[in-house]
C-alpha cells in the first residue's frame, strides 16, 4: 500500500497511520485469551442449572445431580421429549454447563472466560496447554439447526478431545 503525503498534511498523522498498518498484524497474531471466570458468570451458570433442574423436576419428576450417567440420560430425555426446543438457548446451554461440570471434575479442568475476536465464551481450560473445550454450546448449536443430538456421544467426544490435549502435554 502506498500513501502520498501532501506538503500541507500533518507528518505525525502519516507516521501514526504507518505505525497502525505495521502493528495491525501483531494484534491479529494473538487472537484469543483466557481470563478467570467472574462472579457474574458463576451466577449466570448457577441460575441456568437451576432453571433446567426446575424444568426437569416439573416435567419428569427427576432432578440433576445423582450421577453423570443419570444426568446425561436426563438431558437426553428432555431433548427427546422436546421439552426444550432449539430456541431455548439458555436451557440448552445449561445442558452444556452440566456436561462441562462433569468434565471439569473428572479431568481437573477449570472454567474460564475465553475471549477472541468473535466475543467471549465460557470454556474449560486444559491445564498447561493453550487449548480450551467448549461444552456450553455443544448441545445448543446442534439444536438451533434442528440436528440430531446424542448427548452421550457429545460427552465422549469432549472427553477424547481432553485426553488428546493432555497427551500432547506429556509428549512435549
Amino acid at each position: 500500500m502506498f500513501c502520498r503525503v501532501e506538503t500541507g498534511e500533518n507528518p505525525m498523522r502519516f507516521l501514526a497511520l504507518a505505525l497502525l498498518l505495521i502493528l495491525a498484524p501483531v494484534s491479529i497474531a494473538d487472537p484469543w485469551r483466557t481470563d478467570p471466570i467472574t462472579p457474574l458468570d458463576e451466577k449466570y451458570m448457577e441460575d441456568s442449572r437451576n432453571e433446567l433442574n426446575d424444568l426437569s423436576r416439573i416435567e419428569l419428576g427427576r432432578s440433576f445431580g445423582e450421577s453423570r450417567d443419570n444426568d446425561l440420560r436426563l438431558i437426553q430425555t428432555l431433548l427427546d421429549r422436546k421439552l426444550v426446543n432449539g430456541e431455548q438457548t439458555r436451557l440448552l446451554q445449561a445442558m452444556g454447563i452440566i456436561l462441562g461440570d462433569y468434565l471439569q471434575k473428572e479431568h481437573q479442568l477449570k472454567w474460564v472466560i475465553y475471549t477472541d475476536r468473535l466475543g467471549r465464551s465460557r470454556a474449560l481450560e486444559v491445564p498447561f496447554k493453550d487449548e480450551a473445550i467448549f461444552p456450553v454450546t455443544q448441545i445448543s448449536s446442534r439444536a438451533a439447526v434442528g440436528g440430531d443430538i446424542d448427548v452421550q456421544a457429545i460427552y465422549q467426544r469432549l472427553e477424547e478431545e481432553i485426553k488428546r490435549a493432555k497427551k500432547k502435554i506429556i509428549v512435549r
